[in-house]
């Protein structure tokens, strides 16, 4: 019986490109830029009451949570800078600045599109001849000087460009944590002064006190203030003459009440 060449099945593998590892490269740094940034905002809730986050430790979850809440200020106040924007340059004046200004660049345009499209005049001919030999001699696979000058002017451009990327990068890597850190404590600042403005009240759209009331064993209420954070240890409030750390008993409750 005659031998039958035997054909290897194709394999059926799919080669590894570079996204992966570059999506594993940018999760690698989303995940404790994400996580830096959220915990930088409660950092800076807490310093604005005067609370030290040593005693009131976040978990990860939590902190992420603060840090897509953060990025969602950032966008509000992005959002906020490009309207007033708009707002400033859709005036009567500017607006009509612009139509011009758009008006006269299609015209002009339109008549460059019309000139080149004419025979041009023996001089204008000869001139651009000109230019094209001054052009073709400089060109630097006709000239080595050239070659020398695009080489050194590449390499120069790389090192300035590698250079200003690793320090946007390093700026881009602390300013957002301080702007984080601010965002935090500048949200914990309105709430302080809505609080020494109008002490506790009910908010008009859930109904809630802004306030929380730590009852004792016998249902007399020796605490009122806003909360600050609480654990199984303490309880952050801040009165009307500051913060307190208040040592958490089996018999006292926290209420809250509904207007």
């Amino acid at each position: 019986m005659p031998n039958k060449a035997v054909i290897a099945p194709k394999s059926t593998e799919k080669k590894k490109g570079f996204m992966p590892f570059f999506v594993a490269a940018i999760a690698g740094i989303l995940a404790p830029g994400a996580y830096l940034l959220g915990y930088s905002y409660y950092e800076g809730y807490m310093n604005a009451f005067g609370v030290e986050t040593d005693g009131f430790p976040v978990s990860a979850p939590n902190v992420y949570v603060l840090s897509y809440q953060t990025v969602g200020y950032f966008l509000l106040s992005i959002g906020e800078v490009v309207v007033k924007a708009l707002d400033g340059l859709l005036v009567a004046p500017i607006i009509y600045w612009a139509f011009g200004a758009l008006g006269l660049s299609v015209g002009g345009i339109f008549w460059l599109l019309k000139a080149i499209r004419k025979e041009p005049h023996p001089l204008v001919q000869r001139f651009f001849e000109q230019v094209k030999r001054i052009i073709s001699w400089l060109h630097w696979e006709n000239n080595d000087f050239t070659k020398s000058i695009g080489i050194v002017g590449v390499a120069s451009y790389s090192l300035v460009l590698l250079a200003s990327v690793l320090i946007s990068i390093a700026l881009f890597w602390w300013l957002l944590p301080l702007s984080a850190y601010a965002k935090g404590k500048e949200v914990a600042a309105n709430r302080i002064e809505l609080f020494r403005e109008k002490g506790c009240h009910p908010d008009p759209k859930s109904k809630w006190d802004n306030c929380f009331f730590i009852v004792d064993e016998t249902g007399r209420q020796v605490h009122e203030g806003l909360l600050i954070a609480m654990n199984d240890s303490f309880v952050a409030i801040l009165k009307k003459d500051g913060s307190y750390l208040l040592k958490r008993k089996d018999g006292y409750l926290l209420r809250r009440q509904l207007h």
